[in-house]
């Protein structure tokens, strides 16, 4: 595959949420390999690795977008874009779907105190939503075996696995991968800046602080954290709580747990003195500052669908990478994770005491805080983001993506139309057994029988007889229709076989187009293959000759140097020459003067 398009809904930056956290970490491992362009609702102002452009488009606005798309031959986007951005799903090029943000079961937790009516609409969007997503895309990802479980069973729904792509995919892996949420590759290191000791109120080097990293949303259940504290106080004074309370830095409206929970700890006398909130959301680049001021990590929840089906949120990941334990509630992918590999503690959910009970055991017990918060460090090793994306990687790469995408449209589409074929014979053969209107007689076998018949046929013998007709009619009418309908399946047999040998001879085009690419590149590599060495030679030849040329251009110089001065040598040696020419002149005159003396 040349290149991506990744498409966030959320906003990606210097204070961003998990949703933009992912596209951008993805984004950022992706670029080693490929070409990427990363899109966003709004500027990304985030230094920029190699081959990794940004750009942003206006939410809900397609002609923002539209440029990104018409330029993209593949894309890797968040399904929630399509909610705003319906031409997404409309796209001819590869569309891969992440779906490891379940908004449908998001919502119901969102929306729970709005009115009935206003839920109701707000469900059946998402559900349309969800099956749209699910109806259009080429590959999708999640985040979680049960998220996986969940998207194979709407998928199944739809139609969408068939044979044709269980003989090729027999697990479904290439179909729908999991790509949980990752961990940075970079290690964390505090800035020397002072994050959360010094700038809260009752907050300084002595005091040992548990931290909620997350964000206060209506579906997670920080209340039981606060009823914890007064016995986690009693038995550790020097604890504190915070909780990182900044308002979201996209358009994710206000909650109503943010206020509940402030009021709670103002209630129990904690607030400010015990149980503390961080009003900003935190940089990104900065997260290290604070997560590493912490011992412990908190993060609970209620009992519903979202966190059921949730992913492993962000903010865990992060206690994972900076080797803290987390104290989580019961029964969702994070809880299983840090049991498994006993990375924290998992209680139950909505039991303050328990809380209370595990907390106190780590801000007291160093040996098991020392062993939990190392087991948490090397399960973020596992978990780094050039690790996990692997497997989005490997589907980016497969040929299949491109060169099948046709063979898997022809294979759907022959599955869709032998269901048609098959749901029309059954109807064809209902209709055979019930178009002839048989009317029944009751042969008379008695006196008094005959009796009835002969008064039924003097009351109602007109009306039988035209029942009879209408009967008849009736009948004749359904025999014309099944007549009707054998000819038009027969019209449409005869033009689904011609349609099944266009689609054999596309088939077969397709299959002779990619040999016959395949063959080329192959004779194309062998030649390069056979033209290294020639090149080589050549270049070495050149080199060789570059060396000669050189030395000649330094023998012209020098004979170029050298050349005035024998030029003047020449032309002295002339001009004595002339004078010795003169001088015997002048002595053969004179010894033509003397006298000749005869013996």
């Amino acid at each position: 595959m040349s290149s991506i398009l990744i498409i966030s809904h959320d906003v990606i930056g210097q204070r961003m949420a998990g949703p933009g956290i992912r596209m951008w970490e993805l984004a950022r491992v992706l670029a080693r390999h490929l070409p990427v362009t990363l899109i966003a609702p709004q500027p990304i102002d985030l230094p920029l690795p190699a081959n990794l452009r940004c750009g942003h488009y206006t939410w809900g606005d397609a002609a923002s977008i539209e440029p990104y798309l018409r330029a993209a031959t593949n894309i890797f986007a968040n399904g929630y874009v399509a909610s705003a951005h319906p031409e997404l799903l409309n796209h001819p090029g590869c569309l891969i779907i992440d779906l490891y943000d379940p908004v449908a079961l998001e919502n119901l937790e969102l929306f729970r105190n709005h009115p009935l009516a206003e839920r109701q609409e707000q469900a059946k969007r998402d559900s349309d939503l969800l099956r749209a997503l699910l109806t259009r895309g080429d590959h999708f990802v999640c985040a979680t075996e049960r998220q996986r479980d969940l998207y194979i069973g709407g998928l199944l729904a739809l139609g969408r696995i068939t044979p044709a792509i269980i003989d090729q995919d027999p697990l479904l892996h290439q179909f729908i991968a999991i790509v949980p949420f990752g961990v940075s590759d970079d290690p964390p290191q505090a800035s020397g800046q002072p994050a959360l000791r010094g700038v809260l109120d009752d907050l300084s080097t002595e005091h040992t602080i548990i931290l909620w990293s997350g964000g206060l949303w209506d579906w997670m259940e920080p209340l039981t954290l606060v009823r914890a504290m007064p016995h986690v106080l009693a038995h550790v004074p020097t604890a504190r709580l915070v909780f990182l309370a900044g308002r979201h830095p996209g358009q994710v409206p206000e909650m109503a747990t943010v206020q509940q929970t402030r009021q709670l700890a103002a209630d129990l006398g904690l607030l400010g003195c015990g149980v503390h909130f961080y009003n900003e959301w935190v940089p990104y680049q900065r997260r290290a500052d604070f997560l590493l001021e912490a011992k412990v990590m908190v993060s609970l929840h209620r009992a519903h669908l979202e966190t059921r089906y949730a992913a492993v949120r962000s903010r865990i990941l992060d206690h994972f990478w900076v080797g803290r334990p987390s104290v989580v509630s019961a029964d969702d992918a994070a809880a299983d994770l840090i049991k498994e590999h006993q990375a924290g503690e998992v209680v139950p959910i909505g039991d303050s005491q328990a809380v209370a009970a595990v907390l106190i055991r780590l801000l007291t017990d160093h040996q098991h805080w020392t062993h939990q918060s190392a087991n948490a460090a090397a399960l973020g090793q596992s978990l780094r983001w050039s690790e996990v994306v692997h497997p989005l990687l490997h589907m980016l790469k497969n040929e299949k993506i491109e060169n099948n995408k046709t063979e898997r449209w022809q294979l759907a589409m022959e599955d869709r139309l032998q269901t048609i074929l098959h749901e029309r014979n059954m109807l064809i053969r209902e209709l055979e057994t019930q178009w002839n209107i048989v009317v029944h007689s009751n042969k008379a076998v008695s006196l008094m029988d005959r009796l009835k018949q002969w008064i039924q046929q003097r009351l109602i013998g007109s009306l039988v007889s035209n029942l009879g007709q209408i009967t008849d009619q009736q009948r004749s009418f359904n025999a014309t229709l099944v007549n009707l309908i054998y000819r038009l399946s027969s019209s449409f047999d005869e033009q689904s076989r011609r349609i099944d040998e266009q689609l054999h001879s596309l088939r077969s085009d397709t299959l002779l187009f990619q040999q016959h690419a395949a063959a080329h590149l192959a004779s194309l590599t062998q030649q390069l293959t056979e033209l290294k060495p020639w090149l080589e030679a050549v270049r070495q030849e050149q080199i060789a000759l570059r060396a000669e040329v050189q030395t000649l251009r330094t023998e012209v110089q020098k004979a170029y140097d050298t050349l005035p001065p024998l030029h003047q040598h020449i032309i002295d040696l002339e001009s004595r020459m002339l004078d010795i020419d003169e001088a015997l002149s002048q002595v053969a005159y004179r010894l033509s003067d003397l006298p000749i003396t005869k013996k």
